[in-house]
């Protein structure tokens, strides 16, 4: 990766309040050489240039011989510091990590009685807050400054409590650490093992279900972090097992812990938008989309007097979940009118979404304007998406991919079908959809017979895996994005995609 695509991402993802911090301490450079990481910072930020070949071409433009690649490193690090200093006393944890290094700084300079102070102080907010990793680099930097200090002033039990408070916290950190790992490790699973067919694949599963389960049930005392990621862990398996009630009642729990620990960091508003993405997923998926808008009215009013980041991030669930009921029924017309509703917002905010976000925008934009019939827009808002090289790595870049071939199949650019396709086919690694490997096939097909009666033919030919796949678990995942199947139905069969999707609908 690139140090330049970091870089304007970075600078793509600044507030308003940042970049003009950032202007304040940086405009006034002096000299010409200093000017340069200035010239590019602007080329970036006031052009809204994203691709890295025409960044650096402008920079070299107006320094012909200037050393592009050094300029790029200094101003990150720059970026980066000064980001740093501006999360200071906003965010918790840069606060009271930054305070130890203070504290540290000062019992080098013999300031002991400071050092210790500013060192309690942050015990107590870690300890308040359930900040058990803080706690715990507090509490082994405590006994080592009173180590070096031969243990002057303090008592053996006094040293003694200070212990058993650091095994405690220790105990803390293993328990969450240990639950975080079950579920990264269910994650895993789901992800790469799909729809549990086997008894041996039931067996893995239940395993590490009942492990995790043993493991929270046997602790008398419960921080609030390890209660959190249980429920979590808890819906997330309710949900890839197909049992979306559980799954809602878990969520619903969830969410009413997270109102109870407010003022915990563990509880902030990034945790409640994920519960509330959990619930609005959930009833997605059962297809309840009645129940879905008072999630999304708490989706604004958490938005409300928030940081821009939050509101951005909430800002882009609204837009989804009020979109995606309308496209899984077929209502094209509605879809056009949300995303014109929404398309100001969304792309003139203060803060950017996060690039996975971003992405994820524009694949649904894309979508839109696919079943709109608006093809070539299709490329163009694709190649929007895959500018960022952060993300390339992600299963749901091979979805947006996919979009992007169904476009140039509708185009009849069967040279570049065939192109993408293929570098599509190289890319894949071990984890892979069969509803992909399916759209691969049908795309790479050089076109339709000509004959109705012959596509009825491939149609019912392919029926009964399409059913399969949806009623498989593991490739709802995709089909949740977007129908592919109801897709190739319609080109085979010539019934109307909007139609389709309908008909999907009322089934269900």
């Amino acid at each position: 990766m690139k140090r330049i695509d970091s870089l304007i991402s970075l600078i793509r993802s600044m507030t308003k309040s940042e970049r003009k911090a950032f202007s304040l301490r940086h405009g006034d450079a002096g000299a010409s050489s200093d000017r340069r990481y200035i010239t590019l910072y602007q080329i970036i930020a006031n052009d809204n240039v994203t691709s890295p070949l025409i960044v650096k071409e402008r920079f070299l433009s107006q320094y012909p011989g200037g050393a592009f690649d050094v300029e790029v490193k200094y101003l990150y690090s720059r970026l980066t510091d000064m980001l740093l200093q501006q999360r200071y006393g906003k965010d918790v944890h840069t606060t009271l990590l930054t305070d130890l290094t203070k504290a540290r700084m000062l019992f080098e300079r013999s300031l002991f009685e400071d050092s210790f102070d500013l060192i309690s102080s942050v015990i107590r907010q870690a300890n308040r807050l359930g900040l058990h990793e803080i706690l715990l680099i507090a509490q082994k930097l405590e006994l080592e400054l009173l180590q070096n200090l031969d243990f002057n002033d303090i008592s053996e039990q006094e040293l003694f409590d200070k212990h058993m408070l650091q095994r405690k916290a220790i105990k803390s950190v293993s328990l969450i650490t240990e639950h975080a790992s079950l579920y990264d490790l269910l994650r895993q699973r789901v992800l790469h093992m799909g729809a549990i067919h086997t008894p041996d694949e039931m067996k893995m599963m239940s395993d590490l279900v009942m492990s995790e389960f043993y493991s929270f049930s046997s602790e008398p005392e419960k921080p609030f972090e390890l209660e959190r990621n249980h429920r979590i862990f808890q819906a997330k398996y309710l949900m890839e097992t197909g049992d979306i009630s559980g799954a809602l009642n878990v969520y619903n729990s969830l969410d009413r812990l997270l109102a109870e620990y407010s003022e915990q960091p563990a509880s902030s508003p990034f945790y409640r938008l994920s519960v509330l993405e959990g619930i609005l997923k959930a009833l997605r998926y059962a297809r309840r989309y009645d129940e879905m808008e008072p999630y999304i009215e708490r989706l604004r009013q958490l938005s409300d007097n928030a940081q821009a980041d939050i509101r951005t991030t909430a800002l882009c669930l609204e837009f989804q979940f009020e979109l995606v009921p309308h496209l899984d029924r077929g209502e094209f017309k509605t879809c056009r009118d949300i995303v014109e509703r929404y398309r100001k917002q969304l792309f003139e905010h203060e803060s950017h979404p996060n690039p996975v976000r971003e992405c994820e925008l524009q694949m649904y934009l894309a979508i839109v304007e696919l079943v709109s019939g608006n093809w070539r827009k299709v490329s163009r808002i694709i190649n929007t998406a895959m500018v960022n090289e952060n993300i390339k790595y992600l299963p749901m870049m091979r979805t947006v991919r996919l979009i992007k071939l169904m476009a140039y199949y509708e185009l009849d650019e069967h040279e570049l079908l065939q192109y993408e396709a293929r570098s599509i086919t190289r890319s894949r690694r071990n984890i892979s959809f069969a509803t992909e490997s399916m759209m691969l096939r049908f795309l790479s097909n050089s076109g339709l017979p000509p004959m109705q009666r012959q596509r009825l033919a491939i149609w019912n030919k392919m029926k009964p895996t399409i059913i399969n796949l949806s009623e498989d678990k593991h490739e709802r995942q995709i089909l949740l994005i977007f129908d592919f199947t109801a897709w190739i139905e319609a080109k085979l069969t010539g019934v109307s995609l909007d139609r389709i999707l309908a008909e999907r609908v009322k089934k269900r």
